[in-house]
């Protein structure tokens, strides 16, 4: 058999060269391509959620296989000095810092540093002492009967007596009050309400409470034996290569921050109140971006954060994973039934759904995740009164679904 000759080798190397070259440019090709028709469909559908809904701005991101596939922003950061919206603008993350305290909690427990089911007094002596022990897993899971939110209003319209009436006024006052306060420890915010009583005995029922994580970041900084932001960085943030994240600081300067505000059904869009977040810090004090908190998500459902198990102990309970698509909406609200330790379940979208809402003065925003096609989502408004958590964001879903 006549052997090839180095002409016919040469010319089968630039053929197979030439094919892997084409099989390159093809894939390339394609995958611009699927990249341009994600963008067009989601620069479609969040443009027709600005119109629609009357929210300034929009911001959108996908992480999938540890990747973020799609980052953007729609509509303007500020209205006054028409700022457009960017992927670097920052916007409140409101409660969906509870996660990411959960995690830092569970973290520590792994270390063995923090006892779930220990009374919250060994870590945090400046909570007093109730009528039954509170423990860290009781108030992650919202069954402290720590109070949340007092509509003050209809409470001083029922007051037994004029001493009744004055005391809420003044318990009124001094809550506002707190609101416009800049806070620089974890411990003084807990004197709004740590004398309070309990709604009902711990673990015997659940009642959705910032307060509680408050006291969650006391915990944690007693059993750490270190400042609440310095674990968040270390357990959270530089782990999950986060790096838009900080503290809401009303003094600071924070380059790209967005301006906020308030949307109501039949009135004008107007400035959000000014609210000081600073003393929610653990429960929703923080400054972030879409693309952090879909970096996040991912980092976490990936085992990352915490271990596998300890995912399992934190994800709500599957049984109850069951909501008729009309009553979608609720999904977006926490509750008993789709709540587990700092993480809410969100039956109604398809497949299985992890992740957690936030809504605050001057801010709406929603991070999912799928831990079984490890994909994360994350949208982030500048206004209160967005209604869209579930139903746009399980547009945007499917889109990237069916866009490959």
């Amino acid at each position: 058999m006549r052997k090839p000759n180095a002409i016919t080798c040469a010319a089968s190397i630039v053929g197979i060269s030439f094919w892997l070259c084409s099989s390159i440019v093809c894939i390339a090709t394609k995958a611009a391509h699927a990249t341009d028709e994600l963008s067009q469909q989601i620069r479609e559908v969040a443009q027709s959620e600005l119109r629609q809904s009357g929210a300034p701005s929009l911001q959108i991101a996908v992480a999938r296989d540890g990747r973020v596939i799609f980052q953007d922003a729609y509509g303007l950061a500020d209205l006054e000095q028409n700022v457009p919206a960017t992927v670097q603008s920052k916007y409140r993350t409101a409660s969906i810092s509870k996660w990411m305290t959960a995690t830092a909690a569970l973290a520590l427990v792994e270390q063995g540093r923090l006892d779930l089911d220990a009374p919250i007094q060994r870590y945090c002596v400046h909570f007093p002492e109730k009528g039954w022990p509170i423990t860290t897993g009781d108030l992650l899971r919202h069954e402290s009967g720590i109070r949340h939110e007092i509509d003050y209003d209809a409470a001083i319209g029922v007051a037994r007596d004029d001493e009744a009436r004055f005391a809420l006024e003044l318990q009124r006052d001094r809550e506002l009050l707190s609101e416009h306060t800049r806070y620089t420890d974890l411990v003084s915010p807990l004197n709004i309400f740590k004398n309070d009583a309990l709604a009902f005995e711990p673990g015997t029922n659940w009642l959705y409470s910032s307060p509680g994580y408050r006291v969650v970041g006391c915990v944690l900084e007693g059993a750490s034996s270190r400042p609440y932001n310095d674990l968040l960085r270390e357990l959270i943030f530089e782990r999950s290569k986060m790096m838009d994240t900080l503290p809401d600081d009303a003094w600071a300067i924070v380059p790209n921050r967005v301006a906020g505000y308030h949307l109501e059904r039949d009135k004008p869009l107007r400035r959000a109140e000014m609210t000081d977040v600073s003393g929610n810090l653990p429960a929703g004090g923080h400054l972030s971006t879409a693309t952090d908190l879909v970096k996040f998500a991912d980092a976490f459902i990936t085992g990352k954060l915490v271990s596998n198990a300890t995912i399992a102990l934190m994800l709500p309970d599957a049984s109850q994973n069951e909501r008729p698509r009309n009553e979608a909406w609720r999904d977006a609200l926490p509750s008993g039934e789709n709540y587990g330790y700092g993480l809410m379940a969100f039956p109604s979208i398809r497949g299985r759904w992890i992740g957690h809402t936030g809504r605050q003065p001057g801010a709406s925003a929603i991070v999912i995740a799928s831990p079984d096609k490890r994909l994360s989502l994350a949208v982030m408004t500048n206004v209160k009164g967005w209604n869209g958590y579930i139903s746009f964001i399980d547009r945007i879903r499917a889109i990237v679904e069916d866009t490959k």
